[in-house]
């Protein structure tokens, strides 16, 4: 689901599996892709993370969400 605020788009990705767990995205995609909130699915239910480019599941779920982009426009 895409929204247009402001020059920003906003993505919200509801459930992305990825090594690094099970995620729920809100994203903003202007020219790069930046993650704006991130839940991470634990056995109590979903618990927002603090987002911090250098943590260790930064980059897998970035990338993740890049290719999960990617897909969704390859199909339309």
């Amino acid at each position: 689901m895409n929204t247009q605020t402001a020059n920003s788009k906003l993505i919200n990705i509801s459930r992305i599996n990825t090594a690094a767990g099970t995620f729920r995205v809100t994203a903003s995609n202007n020219d790069t892709l930046k993650l704006v909130t991130v839940e991470i699915l634990s056995s109590d239910g979903w618990e927002a993370l603090i987002i911090e480019t250098d943590a260790l599941w930064y980059q897998v779920l970035l990338s993740a969400c890049e290719q999960h982009l990617q897909e969704q426009s390859a199909q339309r």
